[in-house]
């Protein structure tokens, strides 16, 4: 944790570098997934937990419909996690898993306290930060450089230039940035307030 404000800046603008470094998955889907899940729930009281789905296969059908990627659904207030999903995190690492189920189990705080953003990019940064703020709190587990890479390295793919389109994301850089953002204000103290999106 004590290299984030060096990787910041290393991590902009460098994703193809990033994307090339080998995948050390040091645990199982299954672990990374329970220890994950089980750590941050302690963030907002054990209050909330959504129900969790992993494993699914592409295409199955959730409470919101067919599912093609990880997300949390509404409705039945369930994440789901994608085998697509798990062999994608897994082409970097454990971490980046760790960076999904986390950045899905925000999106179910921000619907459970009322404060996800209506447009679309903003909402999935500030899951991002949220992500990167979870996982920079749980419990007995230390992220390290190689966690922090296999994370940001995610970040940076799934960022996408699609403006105007209603699924646009966020860009790489702004996703890289976002999670760095909440992993710092886990380590700086300011928790989840470091992902509060300002009114302007």
């Amino acid at each position: 944790m004590k290299a984030l404000k060096v990787l910041t800046t290393t991590f902009i603008g460098i994703g193809s570098v990033l994307a090339s470094l080998p995948a050390q998955a040091e645990l199982a889907p299954q672990a990374v997934i329970n220890a994950v899940y089980t750590g941050i729930q302690h963030i907002h009281g054990y209050q909330a937990t959504p129900r969790l789905i992993w494993g699914v296969a592409h295409g199955s059908r959730g409470g919101c419909g067919p599912l093609y990627s990880s997300q949390y659904c509404k409705r039945n207030h369930t994440v789901y996690i994608t085998t697509r999903d798990i062999r994608m995190a897994y082409q970097y690492g454990d971490a980046a898993l760790a960076y999904i189920v986390g950045h899905e189990y925000a999106h179910a705080m921000q619907t459970v306290y009322g404060f996800q953003p209506s447009v679309t990019p903003i909402s999935e940064l500030q899951a991002d930060c949220l992500a990167g703020v979870y996982l920079g709190l749980i419990p007995n587990i230390a992220l390290d450089k190689r966690d922090i890479l296999e994370i940001a390295t995610l970040a940076h793919r799934i960022g996408d230039y699609q403006w105007g389109n209603k699924h646009h994301h966020g860009t790489p850089e702004q996703r890289v940035r976002a999670v760095v953002q909440g992993m710092q204000g886990a380590v700086k103290g300011s928790g989840v307030r470091v992902c509060r999106v300002r009114r302007v």
